[in-house]
């Protein structure tokens, strides 16, 4: 029995080409509500990066943020936080003030952003957000990096990261970075303990490369028909795109509505 529904944000949840969430969306979830379903947003994204959206009719339970880091409950109290710390932090920080590539790097209610460039332009623009605003990070804890590098000009510096960190893209010229071990599915356990609810009554949807861990972790993983082909593999089943009432049909599918 589903007790608990995790859904990406961006190509699941959030339509780029509608500009916002389908209206069947919306009527899935309240329906899912009325039957007792927790809901949660389970996002790459920084959780201030979320206010760039218009999200004041989503009726959720919670937010999962920077790739299962940190969480916030419906009433935007934190619900667990694990900053990065040790030598990630350190190369992270470095190639923010050595600018070798653009990179901003997320607070629990803040982003920093090192400097702009093409690639850097394209890529939110993929992604319907604004450029985050060039700031000096001047020290404190922060939950994710994320790095913009151009797919025919990376560097050493990834294969350096991945000694001490996860890296996930989510754009051909973009990834994430949080510590070894840390995935969207780290951070549902931590919400399923708070919630007193198994992994194993939860169904997760997604359509990205960083959500394949926490599709393959839920009791049940939903591709949206929009999702990469390894997203695909991976599923228990593949619904329809989201432009095309895919998270609607997914719920009907399972008889969750």
């Amino acid at each position: 029995m589903i007790k608990a529904i995790f859904l990406d944000f961006d190509g699941t949840t959030y339509s780029h080409n509608l500009g916002g969430i389908p209206n069947s969306t919306y009527k899935a979830l309240k329906k899912v509500k009325e039957k007792g379903i927790l809901t949660f947003l389970c996002t790459g994204r920084a959780y201030s990066e979320l206010e760039w959206f218009d999200l004041s009719k989503l009726d959720i339970d919670g937010i999962i943020v920077s790739n299962g880091q940190l969480a916030f409950d419906k009433n935007h109290n934190i619900i667990y936080s694990r900053p990065i710390e040790g030598i990630l932090k350190e190369k992270l920080v470095e190639i923010f003030k050595q600018k070798k590539h653009p990179m901003h790097i997320s607070t629990a209610d803040d982003i920093y952003m090192s400097f702009v460039n093409d690639v850097v332009v394209v890529v939110q623009n993929a992604i319907s957000s604004k450029i985050p605003d060039i700031k000096e990070y001047q020290g404190g804890e922060f939950y994710m990096a994320s790095i913009y590098i151009d797919s025919n000009s990376r560097t050493d510096d990834l294969d350096e990261l991945a000694k001490y960190g996860e890296i996930t893209f989510w754009h051909k010229d973009a990834c994430d970075v949080v510590p070894k071990g840390i995935s969207k599915s780290t951070g549902i356990d931590l919400v399923c303990q708070k919630y007193n609810i198994d992994v194993k009554d939860t169904l997760a949807v997604g359509d990205g490369e960083n959500d394949i861990a926490m599709l393959k972790h839920c009791g049940i993983g939903v591709a949206m028909g929009n999702s990469t082909q390894a997203v695909k593999e991976i599923s228990d089943y593949i619904t329809d795109d989201i432009d095309n009432d895919g998270l609607f049909k997914a719920f009907k599918y399972y008889k969750l509505i």
